[in-house]
């Protein structure tokens, strides 16, 4: 609080004591008092407002700095009236009394709208729970009749419909692999609301322990073996290096990596999966020959909902899947960022940090 600020708060104050001194100065002058005698009464008025102006500016300064204080240094702001200093004016009081209330009414309208919340995320992955049940068994139905789609062909009536059993046969077999991968999306949608719906409290599902990349990788790659065949993606992974995190996190993070790189493939799509340690982490990169991404996009990837000019023309981006990976990669500690060159490919660097206390205990192996 500036001293300006105050004086012109108490402008109306200072006004009427200028009124009461002219009013007393004449009349001390028309009851015979002299103009020396009338000089020191208005002199000692003046030092004893001064005086009073003094203080009471050093005490409001000192407790709205003493409120400012505590403002910076609490978290949840919203309790600044419990936390008030004391004072012995009634206006602070009620101004106290009246914060208490409001704050009050404010609070119970948070954890109002906390406990919908709560309802809803838990109807949500209790939903997810559910809806995966059928989708496995439809990935199962599927995997099992592609096996037997040749014999349970041969007992239609082939000569009728002008077709070989070997051409019903195949024609059999791609409606069952057309419809595992469409399953498959089903369920990396499904993946996708469950993820973000505990992406606000992934400490709550978090183990951290060794994690071989590899591994990971080798896992989401035959997860997607369908996909990746269907749109000839050929995969080079050299990862030998392992890492400290939480592995289920991990996999679908690098899961939905490797779908977009698949959705904006080229014509000979080529993913190069690679590992390399550097002094305090260890870098995963995923590069891609795939179409790009133009350089005006390139750093609003990451953004929700931002799909871009690709996006744009493929028509069947959401904008979540890279906003999905980057949030649950800033609640695991793990960098993440892109280079792109359009018309070129795509690299996404994933760094994951590596403890002092970790690598001490490596050497210590070696």
């Amino acid at each position: 609080m500036k001293l300006t600020d105050f004086l012109r708060d108490k402008e109306m104050l200072l006004l009427l004591h200028l009124v009461c001194m002219c009013l007393a100065a004449a009349f001390l002058r028309i009851t015979g008092y002299s103009r020396t005698n009338t000089i020191l009464f208005l002199t000692l008025w003046l030092l004893l407002l001064a005086a009073w102006l003094f203080v009471t500016f050093v005490r409001r300064r000192k407790f709205f700095r003493e409120a400012q204080r505590i403002l910076d240094k609490v978290d949840q702001r919203y309790l600044l009236s419990e936390l008030l200093p004391d004072s012995i004016r009634l206006e602070d009081r009620l101004y106290r009394e009246m914060l208490h209330r409001s704050n009050k009414s404010c609070i119970e309208r948070i954890r109002q709208i906390e406990e919908k919340q709560r309802d809803y995320k838990e109807y949500i992955e209790s939903w997810v729970h559910e809806i995966k049940a059928p989708i496995t068994g439809i990935a199962l139905l599927c995997n099992n009749r592609r096996g037997i789609a040749a014999q349970s062909t041969i007992s239609q009536n082939v000569e009728s419909s002008g077709q070989t059993a070997s051409e019903t046969a195949s024609v059999s077999k791609a409606d069952y692999l057309t419809i595992s991968l469409e399953n498959q999306k089903i369920e990396n949608y499904v993946d996708m609301v469950l993820y973000y719906a505990r992406s606000e409290e992934v400490y709550k599902d978090y183990l951290i322990r060794e994690t071989s990349l590899e591994d990971v990788i080798y896992e989401i790659l035959d997860k997607n073996h369908l996909l990746l065949i269907q749109n000839h993606v050929q995969a080079d992974v050299n990862c030998q290096s392992t890492v400290y995190t939480d592995r289920k996190w991990v996999a679908f993070i690098l899961n939905q990596i490797l779908q977009n790189s698949v959705k904006y493939r080229s014509e000979n799509p080529l993913l190069r999966i690679c590992a390399k340690r550097k002094d305090n982490s260890v870098l995963c990169i995923f590069e891609d020959n795939g179409i790009g991404i133009r350089e005006e996009d390139l750093s609003r990837i990451f953004d929700k909902g931002f799909t871009g000019s690709n996006g744009r023309d493929n028509g069947r981006s959401t904008g979540m899947g890279l906003y999905l990976c980057k949030k649950l990669c800033d609640r695991l500690g793990i960098g993440l960022f892109a280079e792109s060159e359009y018309g070129v490919g795509t690299k996404l660097y994933l760094e994951f940090p590596v403890s002092s206390y970790i690598k001490d205990v490596r050497e210590a192996r070696v």
